[in-house]
C-alpha cells in the first residue's frame, strides 16, 4: 500500500457522522478554584537478557492549585529485574500498582488525587485521566465521535457525557481540541469536574489539566538518563568480574551500527 492508499484509507475510516442520545450531554460550569494532587510514573528498559529484563522506574507528584505548584516529590529512579515472558507487561503492572500507592497515600489528605491512566476499581477520592478510552465505535475511537457529537450539540461549551457507570468522556475547557476519559466513582461528579476545570487554562494544554503534564515531565525518565543508568550498571559489573557483553549483547545492535 502505498503513502497516498493509506492515508486515503484513514480517511474513509474516520469519516462517519455517530449520533448519540442528546440528553446524555450534561453541560456544567467551571470554577475558578481547584487544588489537587497529581500522579505519574515513568519507565524504561535498560537491558533485555532475553531470560529476564532489567527496567528502571520512578513515580512523583505535584501538589498544585489553578495559579501554581505548590509542592513536588520525585522519588529516586528504582531498578527491577523481571524474569520471564511478559517483562514489559509486568513492569507496566508495576509500575501502576507504585502511582496507586502513591495516590492512596495522598488522598488521606481530603485533597482531589488526579492519577494519569484509568482506575482499576473502586478508589474514593481518586480520579482518574487519560487521553484514550478504550472504547471504539466500529473501527473509531470512541472519544473521537463523542467528540465530534458533542461540539455539534454543545459548541464552546464544556460538558460530559457518560459511556458507562462511573467512566465519562470530558470536555473540560470550551475551546479544547480534545476530550478526555474521566474514571470517578463518587456521587458528585459534576461538581469534582467543575473543579478540575479551573486546572484546565493553561494554553500549553488547553482543556488538560496542567499539573498532569507538569508531573509527567518531572517523573519522566530521559534517553540521557537511561544511558547513564545503562553505563553505570556497566561499569559496576566490569568492577566485580562480570561479562556483561556476553549477557546483554545484541547482535542485531551491532549491525545497525
Amino acid at each position: 500500500m502505498e503513502i497516498d492508499e493509506a492515508v486515503e484509507q484513514i480517511r474513509k475510516i474516520f469519516n462517519i457522522d455517530y449520533e448519540f442520545d442528546k440528553d446524555c450531554f450534561v453541560e456544567f460550569e467551571r470554577k475558578k478554584k481547584c487544588q489537587a494532587y497529581a500522579i505519574d510514573g515513568s519507565s524504561i528498559k535498560l537491558f533485555d537478557a532475553y531470560s529476564f529484563s532489567i527496567f528502571a522506574r520512578r513515580v512523583g507528584y505535584i501538589l498544585a492549585d489553578e495559579r501554581k505548584v505548590k509542592e513536588k516529590r520525585v522519588d529516586d529512579v528504582s531498578i527491577d529485574i523481571i524474569y520471564g515472558e511478559n517483562a514489559e507487561a509486568k513492569n507496566d503492572e508495576r509500575r501502576e500498582e507504585e502511582e496507586y500507592e502513591l495516590a492512596k497515600k495522598c488522598a488521606k489528605d481530603g485533597i482531589l488525587v488526579l492519577l494519569d491512566g484509568c482506575l482499576r476499581g473502586k478508589v474514593n477520592g481518586i480520579v482518574g485521566i487519560s487521553k484514550k478510552s478504550g472504547y471504539k465505535i466500529g473501527n473509531v475511537p470512541m472519544l473521537f465521535l463523542i467528540k465530534k457529537f458533542g461540539d455539534k450539540i454543545l459548541p464552546c461549551k464544556c460538558w460530559y457525557y457518560e459511556m458507562e457507570k462511573n467512566i465519562y468522556a470530558v470536555k473540560f475547557h470550551p475551546y479544547s481540541r480534545f476530550v478526555f476519559r474521566v474514571d470517578y466513582t463518587g456521587n458528585d461528579v459534576e461538581e469534582m469536574l467543575s473543579e478540575i476545570s479551573a486546572l484546565c487554562n493553561d494554553v500549553s494544554y488547553l482543556g488538560y489539566p496542567y499539573p498532569l503534564a507538569e508531573i509527567h515531565k518531572a517523573v519522566k525518565i530521559s534517553q540521557q538518563e537511561g544511558n547513564y543508568l545503562r553505563y553505570a550498571m556497566q561499569q559496576k559489573a566490569v568492577e566485580k568480574g562480570m561479562e556483561w557483553e556476553n549477557i546483554f549483547y545484541d547482535y542485531h545492535e551491532y549491525l545497525e551500527g
